[in-house]
């Protein structure tokens, strides 16, 4: 389940390259969840709750709370045990009602990004 969760994380920081621009990338995350559709059909969801917290509910229905945080153009999370993970510089940042495909290593993964807490 950690690979999963870990997975997620990975991709919810490559979904910043395709919203509108700010200047805050992250900015468009708080209080607001990203949902993660697996090629296999399994949905992770990632709520932020602030500036600095997560809350990631995987598809086994698990919840773990975690950490991020923005520095520079990059945004960095935290879950359980896992070391930080930041993405690569962003250009543009995610925004409620955004949403698109990642191509990733296990397949591609559909995320949008909705208002407020979704689960």
């Amino acid at each position: 389940m950690k690979k999963t969760i870990f997975a997620a994380a990975l991709a919810v920081s490559a979904i910043t390259l395709a919203a509108p621009a700010t200047a805050d990338v992250g900015a468009g995350l708080v209080g607001n969840t990203v949902t993660l559709t697996a090629a296999d059909g399994a949905v992770t969801k990632i709520y932020y709750p602030d500036a600095s917290n997560i809350v990631v509910k995987a598809a086994d229905g698990s919840e773990i709370a975690g950490s991020w945080r923005v520095s520079d153009n990059t945004i960095c999370t935290t879950m359980g045990e896992a070391p930080e993970n930041c993405t690569a510089p962003i250009e543009e940042a995610p925004a409620v009602g955004g949403s698109g495909t990642i191509e990733g290593e296990q397949g591609n993964v559909g995320w949008t990004v909705t208002a407020g807490k979704d689960f």
